[in-house]
């Protein structure tokens, strides 16, 4: 994650709406005081909270040079109707794009970029397996997995690559077999967090919007566009979404699979979607009577010491 100096902060204040969270915030305040010309465009989902919903507008305003786009997602997931009209919407996407950028000085087909992003979700979801293994650390894994969606894909793919050439050739445990935690969150990007506490590389697994949710899905390369719609909306949804009964069972088989003992739920402050998914995930833990910690900050990590504190103290529990 990029950072901004305090004198810088809060220069979004003019253009977000008081619902606005600090994560949106923290971005725009991020554009304001350095620029974000080294992108051609934004894409905004228009199938999330309220907050990123009503920030395109304000977006093409604020950078007036960038071209935006608003990508509608259906409210249902779970029908052919939904389905179809996210495939229609992706054909729109991908015929504005042309459009709008008609060269292509890579030379990358469609079919091309979707093998190349196959690969990385395959080498990410490798990487998260030697995590769980206890061979290679969870802020290790997450800044890689944050990387992946900045450099480009045919920089991040061989370098993945080669890390688990090097963690699978050693046969070192990183860090102690116990606790194994998993960690439940949404819109979170701050890999300082996991590298200053070093507690969190107790963690085996992630149920992050930035983190295993965004690659545990895979795209078949014929019908691409029909098939990533498909696959987009069976993955396991973002807090956003609001569907309880496929994020449970989602967090429920993970819990399972790595023999999970805690829960970290990690929530920005002010999210609501955040905070209304918390209830009943925890509710449900309680049923299977697996010991949660609930922690929340903001993207200037401002409490990270209370976090620190409250960490240590949950994982002495633990063990």
């Amino acid at each position: 994650m990029l950072s901004i100096g305090s004198s810088t902060q809060g220069a979004s204040e003019r253009y977000i709406q008081s619902f606005g969270c600090s994560w949106l915030r923290h971005i725009m305040d991020i554009g304001i005081a350095k620029g974000y010309q080294a992108l051609d465009g934004v894409i905004f989902s228009a199938g999330t909270c309220d907050s990123l919903q009503n920030v395109s507008d304000i977006w093409r305003k604020v950078f007036s040079e960038q071209w935006a786009y608003n990508l509608t997602f259906p409210v249902l997931t779970d029908t052919k109707a939904a389905v179809e009209y996210l495939q229609n919407e992706f054909e729109t996407l991908v015929q504005k794009i042309s459009e709008k950028f008609p060269d292509n000085p890579h030379g990358f087909t469609i079919t091309d970029s979707i093998k190349l992003y196959n690969r990385k979700r395959i080498n990410l979801q490798k990487l998260l397996s030697l995590v769980s293994e206890r061979r290679f650390r969870y802020s290790d894994f997450f800044k890689l997995a944050l990387l992946g969606d900045i450099l480009p894909i045919e920089t991040i793919n061989p370098y993945l690559s080669i890390k688990i050439e090097q963690v699978e050739s050693s046969s070192q445990l990183t860090i102690p077999d116990s606790p194994r935690l998993l960690l439940s969150g949404g819109m979170f990007d701050s890999f300082r967090l996991f590298e200053e506490i070093p507690e969190f590389d107790q963690i085996v697994t992630d149920d992050l919007s930035f983190g295993a949710r965004n690659f545990k899905f895979s795209i078949p390369q014929s019908g691409f566009l029909q098939g990533y719609a498909q696959a987009y909306l069976e993955r396991i949804p973002d807090p956003t979404a609001f569907d309880m009964e496929k994020r449970w069972k989602g967090l429920e088989e993970a819990i399972r699979h790595h023999n999970i003992e805690g829960v970290i739920l990690l929530g920005m402050k002010f999210c609501d979607p955040d905070s209304f998914e918390f209830v009943s995930i925890q509710n449900n833990l309680k049923d299977l009577d697996i010991p949660y910690l609930t922690l929340e900050t903001s993207p200037d990590l401002s409490n990270i010491q209370q976090i620190q504190t409250r960490l240590s103290a949950y994982i002495e529990m633990l063990s």
